[in-house]
């Protein structure tokens, strides 16, 4: 069977840099940055206190896209997810089901979710034995669980399938409903596992992307222990740790054009692989590179065509720096020295699972009709992915 065309008809952003695709853009244009020190962060006492974060003041206007009863249900991540997907939605002109609920689905792509620290730290303390420094009392344990923590609260914030399932409900989605908790790839795989899905027929549309929130303490605290997050003074390099989410709508070209959709972009192929479980911190960049050109060389072959711009996964971590550039020069040979490149974290930070969708929706918005971006996608463990984009109507 010949593989549907899959167009991109809906974009939703909300970043570091502004919510909905034209105001991220302008801030990426505009060589505006997100990228500040954080009281809060400050206060965990790590030697990195620099984030990007959501604007309130610009998140709080857009909320009213959303039911103001359940906002409270939603952890940061979810309410990120949620106000993307009614921007992406809105953008393609779609309603509840999509016209069809039955060939409708959702693949997101979300980081772990941390329980509140404070909360956290609270429970660690009543939960410690008064006899056994350091050793868990159940029954204390328990008893403050009781006392202290709504589980519907603590359930309905700390289990990552309910992005997604909330995604799901609000739109009428039936057909399909995947999370993907891969941290930095997981929104790459979202995009390529839609896309696959409507190309193979499984579905005539779908809604999917990723989000994060990367800069709620535990989590950041999380990364820092792991090594990846880069300090303050710039003595250990490495990330700056953002939040954000993009959603995309997918949908077959046939069916877009139908019904008069306008085609923001195409995606025209999609290449990934697993890492071998070696934290980035103490792996060599040549390991990477070899998958990341494997990876690379499957996605261009499948679109069939050299790409006019490459948007780099450039986080800043030094074996991932300088495994995509040996990539990059292995696949696209010296010719690809003079393929301009784009390095978006520099200016709103690392988005996580969310990274990848706002980076390819950025591209859709820069690139123009039939050219063609290369956006890349790197894990903390090794895993790598690549997504092939064609520039749609002039925007």
């Amino acid at each position: 069977m010949t593989a549907r065309r899959v167009l991109v008809t809906g974009r939703g952003v909300v970043s570091p840099l502004g919510v909905g695709v034209d105001a991220h853009f302008a801030g990426l244009v505009d060589g505006a940055c997100a990228i500040a020190p954080l009281p809060r962060l400050g206060a965990l006492g790590l030697a990195a206190s620099r984030g990007a974060e959501v604007d309130p003041d610009v998140l709080r206007p857009n909320l009213s896209r959303l039911p103001r009863k359940q906002q409270k249900l939603y952890n940061r991540a979810t309410l990120l997810a949620m106000l993307a997907a009614a921007l992406a939605m809105e953008d393609a002109g779609l309603g509840r089901g999509a016209g069809d609920p039955a060939r409708f689905g959702v693949v997101l792509g979300v980081g772990p979710l941390g329980w509140d620290l404070e909360a956290m730290t609270a429970y660690l303390v009543a939960a410690e034995s008064p006899s056994a420094a350091g050793e868990l009392d159940m029954a204390a344990a328990n008893a403050f669980c009781m006392r202290n923590i709504n589980p519907l609260d603590f359930s309905l914030k700390t289990l990552p399938n309910l992005t997604a399932g909330h995604l799901a409900i609000a739109h009428d989605a039936q057909a399909f409903c995947r999370v993907m908790i891969e941290g930095p790839v997981g929104g790459a795989h979202a995009v390529g596992d839609g896309y696959r899905l409507v190309a193979e027929g499984d579905l005539d549309a779908v809604l999917c992307g990723g989000a994060d929130a990367q800069l709620e303490e535990l989590l950041f605290a999380t990364c820092w222990g792991a090594g990846v997050l880069g300090s303050d003074d710039g003595a250990r390099p490495g990330y700056v740790a953002g939040e954000g989410s993009g959603l995309l709508v997918l949908e077959a070209a046939e069916r877009a054009g139908a019904r008069g959709a306008r085609a923001h972009g195409e995606i025209l192929a999609f290449a990934s692989a697993a890492g071998d479980g070696r934290p980035a911190p103490e792996d060599d960049a040549d390991r990477r590179a070899a998958a990341l050109a494997r990876v690379l060389a499957l996605a261009l072959d499948e679109a069939g065509a050299y790409p006019d711009v490459v948007c780099l996964h450039g986080d800043g971590v030094p074996v991932h720096d300088r495994a995509e550039a040996l990539a990059l020069h292995r696949v696209l040979g010296a010719r690809g020295a003079r393929v301009p490149r784009l390095r978006m974290k520099s200016q709103h930070g690392d988005l996580g699972a969310a990274a990848t969708p706002v980076e390819l929706l950025a591209c859709t918005r820069a690139l123009g009709p039939g050219r063609l971006g290369l956006v890349v996608s790197l894990g903390i463990f090794g895993e790598c992915a690549a997504l092939v984009v064609r520039g749609g109507d002039a925007d």
